[in-house]
């Protein structure tokens, strides 16, 4: 309850609130499978803000892969939506990446090799420009 009077400080008052970078809101989904309907996301909500971590748990099957799907934009929900940086989701993005769980290295690339395979893919970067990327990036991870 708001009290009428109730003193608020400046400070309070010009506190500068940053949006989330990732808002999941009420997200559903659910697969066709020989069992029948398979509900894997039910009314999932979630915020994650700048410089905050996230760390999905839960048993074998409980929806975590299909929940990072969709925000990857490689599946879409049955309803609820998800933005990332105010924006909404409807694919795959360069404002977002994937870690998958198992090896998805190109075993014969050396680890430059391997950084760089995406960036070749990156239209108007010169080869310059992805090296210096890939070297960055690198030096990052350390």
């Amino acid at each position: 309850m708001v009290r009428r009077h109730e003193h608020v400080s400046v400070e309070d008052e010009l506190q500068v609130v940053t949006p989330a970078k990732l808002v999941v809101g009420d997200v559903s989904k659910s697969f066709a499978s020989s069992a029948g309907v398979v509900q894997a996301l039910d009314r999932v909500s979630l915020q994650v803000g700048e410089g905050e971590f996230l760390c999905l748990v839960g048993a074998s099957g409980c929806g975590k892969s299909t929940l990072l799907n969709i925000i990857a934009g490689l599946e879409k929900p049955d309803s609820g939506q998800v933005l990332a940086n105010g924006k909404p989701i409807s694919g795959p993005g360069a404002d977002r990446m994937v870690m998958f769980q198992e090896s998805a290295l190109f075993p014969w690339l050396d680890v430059m090799g391997n950084v760089l395979f995406g960036l070749k893919r990156k239209p108007g970067l010169t080869a310059k420009d992805r090296n210096d990327v890939a070297k960055y990036t690198l030096s990052l991870l350390g």
